[in-house]
């Protein structure tokens, strides 16, 4: 039974959302960032084409569309975090200096690689056994980074190295 609150049929249309959402961050980028001039025509070409060679990548799609969505649950959460504390009268600016871009990129990168786990985990993962595989030196070293034990311990030394940075700023009141 078909109902308005059913959103199996937006699958269908998750190609055309990938690929508005690779045009127009790449249009964006490159009309910041100047890389490629003034010239509009060549802008929109080199986004073009980059937005459709990803949607034949499907390793890729798959990643975009596994990681977007927490980006704007992130993003819609920080929106409504800033409406409610400058609501109890705290200044943006002053949650801009206690909220740091360090806890924003870490969020990020911690997105960012769930999602390659998640997308790439049959490729990385240190428990494959089924088939006929060959260990070689590049796929044992790819399943010793990419095994949940050293993420971990990577993820805890990022932490402990940015407490010690932090602190050590706050006690020692250097840049």
């Amino acid at each position: 039974m078909a109902t308005l609150m059913d959103m199996g049929l937006l699958n269908y249309f998750l190609p055309i959302f990938t690929f508005l959402f690779i045009f127009a961050a790449l249009y964006a980028l490159l009309d910041k960032t100047k890389i490629l001039g003034d010239n509009s025509a060549l802008k929109f070409i080199a986004a073009f084409s980059v937005a459709m060679i990803t949607l034949f990548t499907a390793s890729i799609t798959d990643l975009i569309n596994y990681v977007i969505p927490w980006f704007v649950f992130i993003a819609i959460f920080l929106i409504l975090l800033f409406g409610v504390l400058m609501h109890f009268g705290i200044k943006e600016e002053n949650i801009w200096n206690n909220l740091s871009m360090w806890t924003v990129m870490i969020i990020a990168f911690l997105i960012l690689l769930i999602g390659l786990t998640q997308v790439f985990g049959d490729v990385f993962t240190p428990y494959q056994t089924v088939g006929n595989t060959t260990k070689t030196i590049s796929s044992e070293t790819l399943r010793t980074l990419f095994h949940p034990r050293t993420l971990g311990a990577i993820f805890m030394l990022i932490i402990a190295s940015l407490t010690v940075r932090f602190v050590g700023h706050q006690v020692g009141g250097s840049k």
